[in-house]
């Protein structure tokens, strides 16, 4: 079962948030973008770099406005 939050949630009573910054993100992406993926992996990767891609623009936005 998938949760959407915005910001952080509680589980168990305890607090936890994104536990990425802007810039692992950016890697991660990067890393996926220069490698080559052949076969089967290729809509498996693009799906996950596009989920990736996505969570950055919210990660981002979340990052300028708390800065």
């Amino acid at each position: 079962m998938a949760v959407n939050f915005n910001g952080g949630f509680k589980l168990g009573g305890i607090e936890h948030f994104h536990p990425l910054t802007s810039e692992e993100i950016r890697f991660v992406l990067e890393l996926l973008g220069s490698t080559e993926f052949t076969g089967t992996d290729v809509q498996v990767v693009f799906s996950i770099a596009y989920k990736l891609q996505e969570e950055y623009k919210r990660v981002i936005d979340k990052e300028e406005k708390t800065s």
